[in-house]
Formats: C-alpha cells, structure tokens, sequence
C-alpha cells in the first residue's frame, strides 16, 4: 500500500512538474551571423585571382581546396614504396606507404605538406610511414610488409569530399588539410 501511495506521489510530482515546464514561454532564437568562408578555402582548379563565384553562395561544397598546397623548402628524406588508388562516394583518395628515417612528427609534418602538394590533385591521401633500413629488401608482397614497423600516419584531405572520404563527418577537424601523428 505505501508503495502504491509513494508511486502516485511520483507520478503527480513528475506532471505537477511538466505542467510547469509548459506554462514558460518559448524564447526566440537569435538568428548567427553570416561571414564568409576563410580564405584558406577555394574553388578546385581556381586561380588565385579574386572574383568569381562567391564560396558561400555554392551549394555543393565538395569539390572546394582546403589549406596551402605549397610544398615546404627542406623535407626530410622519403620513398614512396606503394601506392594504392581508391574511389568511394565520389571521392578520389591515395593510400600511401612511405618509407623514411625520420621519427619525429615535425618531420612526418613536413612529409604530408610535400605530399598534400604532390597529391593535391586527389581528394584525400592517407599515409604510413615507415622505415625499411632493417629490412634486407621489400617488395610489396605479405611477408615483408608483415616485417615493417609503424612509426606513425598522417590524413591529408584537400576538398570536402576528402574529409567525408576520411570519415569526418562533422567538417574539417582544421583549416591546415592534414593531421598528422607520429606512434608512440
């Protein structure tokens, strides 16, 4: 009996409650103010001459450069050892494996700013880095490649249809067009 009582009180306490909550007016929104898009962003295949098309008035978002597709003056020393196209939702990726000496995420930064701007012409670009100098040889084949250590990885997305190629679904994660981790 007291907890079919200590139930009803609940129940009553609970609408007493929501009743309540309804009875407040509704606050408007604020409608947000609208800015133009950064100039990090630009039309693919566009000059950089100013005018044209405005980036905020396009619907289809996908095919716009995201970041400085200039190659860096001093990279560290790297092989390309497999590339591996790919196409998915109308995007075009690379997969690379890239072999290198250098451990240190500057140093992978410098790599995929060299890459993003030798690859600028793809969508998106992942990369492994890895070093072979322990190896006797390499070919691509499963043994070998079972061999080579992970030092690291970088995601290198030049349009919009790059970073949902990526798996970005929310945008961009910055306005660089790369992210980079050297392994811990």
């Amino acid at each position: 009996m007291y907890r079919a009582a200590a139930l009803i009180l609940a129940l009553v306490a609970v609408v007493l409650f929501a009743v309540r909550l309804g009875e407040e007016p509704v606050r408007a929104l604020q409608k947000p103010e609208v800015r133009p898009a950064p100039e990090a962003f630009k039309k693919a295949g566009a000059s950089g001459a100013k005018g044209g098309d405005a980036v905020g008035q396009n619907t289809d978002v996908g095919d716009l450069k995201i970041g400085d597709f200039e190659a860096p003056e001093h990279v560290p020393d790297y092989k390309v050892l497999e590339e591996s196209p790919d196409r998915r939702d109308g995007a075009r990726a690379m997969r690379l494996l890239i072999d290198t000496r250098s451990r240190e995420e500057e140093h992978f930064v410098l790599i995929a700013r060299d890459l993003k701007s030798r690859y600028s012409d793809y969508d998106a670009v992942t990369v492994e880095f890895t070093d072979t100098e322990d190896l006797l040889f390499y070919n691509d084949d499963p043994y070998t490649k079972d061999l080579l250590d992970y030092y690291g990885g970088a995601l290198i997305f030049n349009t919009y249809d790059g970073v949902r190629y990526l798996g970005y679904i929310y945008g961009s994660p910055n306005t660089d067009g790369y992210y980079v981790r050297a392994a811990d």
